[in-house]
């Protein structure tokens, strides 16, 4: 509801200023993003194991990583956040589900550092937005 209000009052905003071409491309992002939205979830599989972490069949060794947090700010959404060296995907968020937290905590304490981290705003809009 809130993206078909917002993509209107752009849409008429951009017909006001007689730019047409900004008003279609305002559409059609609305629409793209309407699309996107609809989408199920995606699944991910994960595993942390002895020689690193395995996320959707990528492998990341604990060479490429530099640390990891377990954000429990919400007790019913827990997210491991692991920093990696990797330019394009510094930050590597994965759900907890039924996991124990703890756990998780004292396996990855052998191999990775400690350190305080948040999820980056963007992620959580998107989240928000079903992305």
């Amino acid at each position: 509801m809130v993206l078909g209000i917002t993509t209107i009052a752009f849409f008429a905003i951009a017909i006001l200023f007689k730019n047409f071409l900004f008003a279609i491309i305002i559409l059609l992002t609305g629409v793209t993003l309407n699309l996107f939205m609809r989408r199920p979830p995606e699944e991910r599989e994960y595993e942390i194991n002895r020689s690193g972490i395995i996320v959707n069949k990528t492998f990341y060794p604990y060479s490429f990583l530099h640390s990891f947090w377990i954000d429990n700010m919400d007790l019913s959404w827990q997210k491991l956040l692991i920093t990696s060296k990797k330019t394009l995907m510094p930050l590597i968020i994965l759900p907890l589900g039924e996991q124990d937290p703890d756990e998780v905590k004292n396996f990855l304490g052998n191999y990775l550092p400690e350190k305080e981290q948040h999820e980056p705003l963007s992620h959580k809009i998107l989240e928000y937005f079903g992305f």
